[in-house]
C-alpha cells in the first residue's frame, strides 16, 4: 500500500513539474487577458505574479507598466519601465514606454525626447517612437521636427489613420491647411470613423473659410 501510496505521489510531482514550469508564461497569459478586458488592477496584480518567477523579464515589466499607466499611476509604471531598462538597456521598447508615460502622463516632453531619441538610435525603423517623438516635439511648439517624426511615421505605416492624424494636426497648426485636409481625408479613407480626424477636418474646413484674423480663436486640433 505504502508503495502504491508513493508511486502515486510520484506521477503527481511529475504531472504539476510542467505546470509550474509553465507558470509565468500562464500567469502572464491571464494578465494580458484582464488587460485587454479592460481590468488593468488585476492585470497589474497578476503580471506581479509572473514577475515573482522571472524577475529578469523585460515584457513583463513593461506590460506590468503599461497596465499602470492605463490606471493613471504614471510613477509607478516609470518605475517598472525603468526596472525593464535597468535589465536590457539597450531594450528599444522600455525606452519608448518610459518616453510617452513622460510626455503623456507627466508633460516632461523635454525628457521624453531624449529617451524617443535613444530608441531610435537603436531602431531607426521603430514607428511608436517616431510617432511619440512627433506629440513631444509638437507640445514643445517645434512643429518643424514634429512634422518631420510624422513624415517619417507615415512612410513607415502609411495604413495607420492615427500617424495621417498626427501629421494633419502639424499642419493645420502651420496653417497649411490643404495639405492638413488630406492629411485628415486619407486617415479617414482607412478609418471613416476616426473621431479625431472627423474633428480636426471639420476645423480645417471651418479654418479655410474664415478670414485670417478669426483665425487663432479657432478650436484646437487633437493629436
Amino acid at each position: 500500500m505504502k508503495a502504491a501510496i508513493i508511486t502515486i505521489l510520484g506521477l503527481a510531482m511529475m504531472l504539476l513539474a510542467p505546470a509550474e514550469c509553465q507558470s509565468a508564461q500562464s500567469f502572464s497569459d491571464q494578465a494580458y487577458s484582464y488587460f485587454l478586458s479592460g481590468n488593468y488592477e488585476l492585470a497589474s496584480t497578476t503580471y506581479d505574479q509572473a514577475i515573482q518567477l522571472e524577475p529578469n523579464s523585460t515584457a513583463l515589466w513593461n506590460n506590468k507598466g503599461r497596465a499602470l499607466a492605463m490606471l493613471q499611476r504614471i510613477d509607478q509604471a516609470i518605475y517598472c519601465f525603468d526596472r525593464s531598462i535597468a535589465i536590457n538597456p539597450n531594450d528599444p521598447e522600455s525606452l519608448n514606454l518610459k518616453a510617452i508615460a513622460l510626455s503623456q502622463g507627466l508633460n516632461k516632453d523635454d525628457q521624453a525626447v531624449l529617451l524617443f531619441d535613444m530608441a531610435l538610435e537603436i531602431n531607426s525603423s521603430y514607428f511608436d517612437a517616431w510617432n511619440g517623438k512627433g506629440m513631444a516635439l509638437a507640445n514643445l511648439g517645434d512643429t518643424a521636427g514634429a512634422l518631420q517624426c510624422f513624415e517619417n511615421a507615415v512612410q513607415m505605416r502609411p495604413q495607420d489613420p492615427q500617424a495621417w492624424n498626427n501629421k494633419g494636426v502639424v499642419l493645420l497648426q502651420m496653417q497649411r491647411y490643404e495639405e492638413a485636409l488630406d492629411c485628415f481625408n486619407r486617415a479617414l479613407s482607412i478609418d471613416s470613423h476616426h473621431e479625431a480626424a472627423l474633428q480636426n477636418r471639420e476645423i480645417t474646413l471651418q479654418s479655410m473659410k474664415e478670414p485670417a484674423t478669426l483665425r487663432l480663436g479657432s478650436s484646437a486640433a487633437s493629436l
